[in-house]
């Protein structure tokens, strides 16, 4: 009897885990393909859903933030041109990557789309990558400290501050078809794209140093 109350658990158990496995396995497949909405919303989760849901709603507000997004990566140069793959060859000694795009509705309603990196494909950096952030005891104290000194404290935001230094790694993407006319071209990496290992630290030093030079 005891054999056969063990053999009993075990099998319960067993099925439990299943259970609690195909459980798992459908909220991840329900993640994927689920719709994504915010502040009302629908938010896709790449290119092909963007264009989709601008026919739907007869708009062109994700096309329009991905043009936007291209447009500023262009202006800072992020990408050096290679020509098209099927005319040019990527630079000895280049990782291929893969870009994708990141969606977000902001509290006011504008859309918008960032384009990121595939870091988790370049190698790993052997220097530290860390690059630390300003606590919110430290901007309590400095506060403090212009309060009492009575002094006027400014704020600002840096766009794309990444984008302000260079990247070290030695990577390429080709273009998809949200760069239009660019698709299929060869891009280098030049500078320091969102999603990549460094940017954080090639971002600080940049600032670093454009704070240190003479006035």
């Amino acid at each position: 009897d005891e054999i056969w109350l063990s053999l009993k658990l075990k099998q319960k158990a067993k099925n439990a885990k299943k259970l609690i496995r195909q459980i798992n396995q459908t909220k991840c497949i329900s993640y994927k393909t689920a719709p994504v909405y915010m502040f009302g919303f629908e938010v896709p989760r790449n290119h092909e859903q963007a264009v989709r849901i601008d026919r739907e709603n007869g708009n062109r507000r994700w096309q329009e933030s991905e043009e936007l997004e291209v447009k500023q990566l262009k202006d800072y140069n992020t990408f050096i041109d290679k020509g098209h793959k099927s005319r040019n060859r990527p630079p000895e000694g280049y990782k291929k990557i893969t870009l994708h795009f990141v969606y977000t509705v902001k509290h006011d309603g504008r859309h918008k789309s960032r384009i990121v990196a595939g870091g988790h494909l370049t190698d790993a950096p052997v220097e530290s990558v860390y690059s630390g952030v300003v606590s919110l005891r430290g901007v309590r104290f400095t506060v403090f400290l212009a309060q009492l000194n009575d002094l006027k404290v400014f704020q600002t935001d840096v766009g794309n501050a990444y984008l302000e230094a260079k990247t070290k790694e030695k990577v390429y993407v080709i273009a998809g078809p949200e760069f239009q006319q660019l698709e299929g071209h060869i891009l280098v990496i030049y500078k320091a794209l969102y999603g990549l290992k460094r940017p954080p630290v090639n971002g600080r030093r940049s600032s670093m140093d454009y704070l240190s030079w003479p006035i």
